[in-house]
């Protein structure tokens, strides 16, 4: 390539990097093991014990297990989704229902774990250092201690069939499964004498497994047993431990050369990128490297602890620091995988270093004297648009450009060109400002001009853009969209009233065939073939102005504003938007400035650089994450669940039937959904079935508190959502739990109340019979029926308030109540002792009788 004289190169620079330390409840400084489970729970032995992360808390697990007492080495996940930890001094421990249980003692097996594997069958299968293996299925434990790899120090091993290849300090050594007994084959063909240090099969072809030594990275191929040194590796290096991603590529870890992310086309390298403390990585030593399952990739560092590396939403280059280059008005993809920028300072070439995943910038310094506005490229014919000399042609070989004119009338054409675009049958059009549109054949042949002169509807055309069907839309400022369809009569949409915008910027087609039309202040139109639909500011749109749009690989709408990005998800009828510096940063997005690379990274063009989105279509998911009820606190303090319950189960994390007294009613929920990546991205909503009537508002925090719960039972609900306006009302937490009742509100206490007052009637009939005094008499009636009354009142008040509510007329009704008993009862009580005086005065006379 020539005139090639400046040059920009950039680092590590689709990554940043979180580091967990004492800041962050992580105490842990060199790194063993790492997995995750399927609960999205991260599993880190450290020599400060074992953590367990969900994105928002590093719990250190020592504290909060006793039975956790020795350092981790090794760990797996079955495939029902238990955890499996192996010990630094021997032993092998599961995690099940919340509590560690040994499988193996370290008296058993006093030898350091070095890895722990689960095969397709969910057989355990457990490396020690110098110790040999062990077979763990349904507890039944199996010791294979083989002479060879007693004789040998082994690292680590994968099980691929009924094969097993274990690493070894002096090469792989290959095991036959047969008949659950392992019989040592062979050393792996090329490895032998090599400290072989970590071993990987590939994700995709599981014939093919990669071999991690001290010389180098090798490629080898099970079932026909050839082994390859991976080229453009380097062979100095001392690897560690090998990942892999779901976008092809390997990340290695090495001892003495920090970790290396390999790009791989094929199994061959394509592109290698160094993390190390020379690019400002936080350490070279590296002991683990695990790529979770939405792709984060941790490191566990010997010396710095655990380092989470975050692959970027988004990454600008500023152009105009680096190569003094202004005004990116057009991108174009050229060649494999390289782009071309039209700029204010000439034709700037991006692409690859070999074997370097960071992207370099040359301008072309033959173009400098021309301030380009538009590109059309096709193959290695580049066609570019200027803003006062016309339309040219670039030979990047011969470095020569070659003036284009499109009138052979017009001899001068200074044409500030604003659209070129190339249509399915290989012609070419061209928007010049203030001439309309030019129409010309794959040579160049002018073929017609579309101007106002002969019934075209604008001669400023701002947009062109030829569809799969092969109809030309074209879009201008102040007269809106027109269609031309082929053998059909021009159709002025925005003049007829079919389209209602009239400031068109860009024109683009999705992979469902739907056109998308942004506009200068009506925001962006979808057109299906019958209909239009407006996304606006009220659609949750950044801004009603938008210069560029980019259809992803997933179909998502990417827009370009002066302030930001939106993003618009179709398939959820959901919009996103970009522009707090801390996401995003200051951009502003050239008009029909944008292009989507081979890789699917969006590219926006903007006065001092570019704009690249990264993976838009794998980074930005929409997903429906589980929930998780963490934890229980009482009057904001953390407690032991286990003293609420009398079951020995743990359903996922908490106990199972928890209980609580009535004075226990102060009670907070802890609750996560697992977003390693961001996790302060999830929305939550929560209820409290028996208390709440509907769900809460939508928030970010992820706890909840209830006070003065009164006696019952209770479900707590928590639900999260990656959107706040997309929510899956069946995917939700829950937990069930009960507040006992006080003494005075069982049954046996209600009995015991009802009991005595009976008795009180009873004596009262009693006494009353025998008492002479009526006052007395009526007293203890009274009294009685008080009683009885404020009893029942006070029972069902609570009742009656749910309807009335705590009105004054609840208390008159209740007064007026009272007398309406009162009334017949002091009628029936008089009459009752009106009789009983008559009668004592009667039989008082017949004893006078009789006495006399």
């Amino acid at each position: 390539m020539a005139s090639l004289a400046v040059g920009s190169f950039a680092g590590p620079r689709d990554f940043t990097t979180v580091l967990y330390n004492a800041d962050r409840d992580f105490n842990g400084v060199f790194i063993y093991t790492i997995v995750q489970d399927d609960d999205g729970f991260l599993w880190i032995g450290s020599d400060d014990g074992l953590y367990r992360f969900d994105g928002k808390e590093m719990l250190n697990l020592n504290k909060k297990d006793s039975a956790i007492n020795s350092l981790i080495t090794a760990s797996t996940i079955s495939n029902d989704g238990h955890v499996y930890l192996g010990y630094i001094q021997g032993g092998i421990s599961i995690v099940e229902h919340g509590r560690y249980r040994k499988i193996v003692s370290r008296e058993e097996l006093p030898n350091r774990i070095e890895a722990l594997k689960v095969d397709d069958a969910d057989i355990l299968w457990g490396l020690t250092r110098n110790q040999g293996m062990v077979r763990i299925e349904n507890d039944s434990v199996t010791r294979y201690q083989l002479p060879i790899l007693e004789e040998l120090i082994s690292t680590d091993f994968i099980v691929a069939g009924n094969k097993i290849f274990v690493s070894t300090n002096q090469g792989v050594l290959e095991f036959r499964i047969k008949d659950g007994e392992l019989i040592p084959s062979q050393f792996v063909g090329g490895t032998i004498g090599f400290q072989a240090n970590a071993l990987y099969l590939d994700k995709d072809d599981k014939n093919l497994l990669w071999i991690g030594t001290n010389d180098g990275l090798f490629r080898y191929q099970i079932n026909t047993q050839k082994i390859k040194l991976v080229e453009g590796f380097p062979d100095h290096v001392r690897i560690s431990s090998i990942s892999e991603d779901d976008l092809n590529t390997l990340w290695v870890g090495t001892f003495n050369h920090g970790l290396v992310e390999v790009d791989l086309i094929d199994g061959e390298v394509d592109a290698l990128t160094y993390f190390n403390t020379a690019s400002g990585f936080e350490s070279n030593e590296i002991g683990e490297v695990y790529v979770d399952n939405e792709n984060e990739v941790w490191v566990g560092t010997f010396g710095r602890g655990l380092v989470q590396l975050n692959r970027a939403y988004f990454h600008h280059y500023e152009l105009y620091r680096t190569i003094n280059v202004e005004g990116v008005h057009s991108l174009s993809n050229f060649r494999d995988d390289e782009l071309l920028l039209a700029t204010d300072n000439g034709l700037v070439h991006v692409y690859h270093k070999p074997q370097r995943d960071s992207l370099i910038f040359d301008k072309y310094q033959f173009t400098t004297d021309y301030s380009f506005t538009c590109l059309a490229v096709r193959g290695e014919e580049i066609w570019a648009g200027t803003k006062n000399k016309g339309v040219v042609k670039i030979d990047l070989e011969a470095e020569k450009v070659k003036r284009v004119f499109l009138d052979p009338l017009d001899p001068v054409q200074r044409h500030l060109i604003r659209d070129i675009q190339f249509d399915i049958e290989g012609n070419i059009w061209v928007s010049a400002a203030g001439n309309g549109v030019y129409h010309l054949s794959p040579e160049g042949e002018l073929l017609k001009q579309y101007n106002t002169r002969n019934g075209f509807y604008h001669n400023e055309i701002f947009s062109i853009f030829p569809d799969r069907a092969g109809n030309i839309w074209f879009g201008s400022h102040a007269t809106g969209l027109a269609l031309l369809q082929p053998g059909e009569e021009m159709k002025f949409l925005t003049k007829d009233g079919i389209f209602p915008a009239f400031d068109i910027n860009s024109i683009i087609q999705d992979n469902l065939g739907i056109i998308w039309i942004t506009t200068a202040g009506s925001g962006i139109y979808s057109f299906d073939g019958e209909n239009f639909k407006q996304y606006t500011v009220d659609e949750g749109l950044l801004s009603n102005y938008c210069n560029a749009a980019m259809v992803d690989n997933i179909g998502q709408i990417w827009v370009g504003h002066r302030l930001g990005i939106s993003l618009i998800q179709p398939e959820y009828d959901l919009i996103r938007i970009f522009n707090h510096p801390s996401e995003l940063g200051e951009t502003e997005s050239e008009l029909n400035s944008v292009v989507k690379d081979v890789h699917g990274n969006v590219f926006f063009g903007n006065p001092y650089g570019i704009t690249k989105v990264n993976l838009p279509h794998f980074n930005f998911p929409i997903i429906d994450r589980e929930t998780h009820i963490k934890d229980v606190r009482l009057f904001f303090n953390d407690v032991d669940l286990l003293r609420f319950t009398s079951s020995d189960k743990i359903d996922n994390i908490l106990p199972a039937d928890l209980t609580f007294e009535h004075g226990d009613n102060h009670l907070s929920f802890d609750f996560v959904s697992i977003n390693l990546r961001k996790p302060d991205a999830i929305y939550y909503q929560y209820t409290l079935d028996g208390y709440d009537r509907t769900w809460s508002r939508i928030d970010k925090a992820n706890s909840a508190t209830y006070t003065n719960l009164d006696p019952g039972t209770y479900t707590f609900k928590v639900k999260e959502s990656d959107h706040p306006d997309h929510w899956n009302d069946t995917n939700y937490a829950s937990m069930t739990f009960t507040i006992k009742p006080p003494y005075w509100r069982t049954w046996w206490f209600y009995l015991l109340q009802i009991t005595g007052i009976l008795l009180v009637l009873y004596i009262t009939f009693i006494l009353s019979a025998r008492l002479k005094s009526q006052f007395a008499t009526r007293l203890m009636v009274y009294v009685s029926l008080f009683i009885l009354f404020e009893y029942v009142h006070t029972e069902v008040e609570p009742y009656l308030e749910s309807f009335t509510g705590e009105t004054p007329i609840f208390q008159v009704g209740t007064n007026l109540l009272l007398a309406l008993v009162l009334l017949p009862v002091e009628i029936r009580l008089s009459s009752y002792l009106k009789t009983r005086a008559t009668r004592k005065e009667k039989i008082a006379a017949a004893m006078n009788k009789i006495s006399n």
